[in-house]
């Protein structure tokens, strides 16, 4: 039986809106894929003095306490088993995105949305709040390498040091960032994805 020139015109749109549904599908799949597989980071440090034997560690931890997100200024006390002592606090509206230091390290600058920084001061003073990040932000972080199969922590130097390893093997869970707690370098801060640990540096 002849196709009439309506059924045919017919035919051509449904096929259309089966390819368009079809595609459609692939695109949301797509994007939801790329989602997942960026889980945004739950904790935050920065280190702003590095401790030595007259001095203890300060840090900076950008995390969540009891479903708040809040910004904390820790010393860590060498005289009593590094204990995390609190030395200022405050609340955010807003989880971090980011955390950084400026270059003097007197200040602690904080990402809470994409046109949205804010400096505070060392106390957690509000300094003064951009759209932008700071050109002079650095971080305490450094780079390295982690052997999931020993659970070790490599870390090398650009200068004629040897490399120093860091054992995780009573953790399960992969380092996010290292930062160094000592002037030494005998002592290291480990970020975990929900979790901070410390850790002896070995040579």
């Amino acid at each position: 039986m002849k196709e009439s020139k309506r059924e045919k015109t017919l035919r051509f749109v449904l096929i259309g809106l089966c390819i368009l549904v079809v595609l459609g599908g692939f695109v949301y799949s797509s994007n939801s894929r790329e989602h997942v597989m960026v889980p945004e980071q739950p904790i935050h440090a920065e280190v702003l003095s590095a401790g030595n034997g007259e001095r203890n560690p300060i840090i900076a931890v950008a995390k969540m306490a009891q479903d708040q997100p809040v910004l904390i200024m820790y010393e860590l006390d060498r005289g009593n088993q590094y204990y995390f002592k609190v030395v200022h606090s405050v609340s955010l509206k807003k989880t971090v995105k980011m955390l950084g230091l400026t270059k003097d390290k007197n200040g602690i600058c904080v990402q809470l949305d994409k046109k949205q920084w804010v400096l505070f001061s060392e106390s957690l003073e509000v300094l003064q709040e951009k759209k932008d990040a700071p050109s002079s932000m650095i971080s305490s972080q450094h780079p390295f390498e982690y052997n999931e199969r020993d659970q070790l922590i490599d870390i090398s130097f650009n200068e004629d040091k040897d490399p120093i390893q860091l054992d995780l093997s009573d953790r399960k869970a992969e380092p996010v960032q290292v930062h160094s707690l000592a002037v030494d370098q005998s002592l290291w801060l480990v970020v975990l994805q929900e979790d901070l640990v410390l850790a002896q540096g070995q040579r």
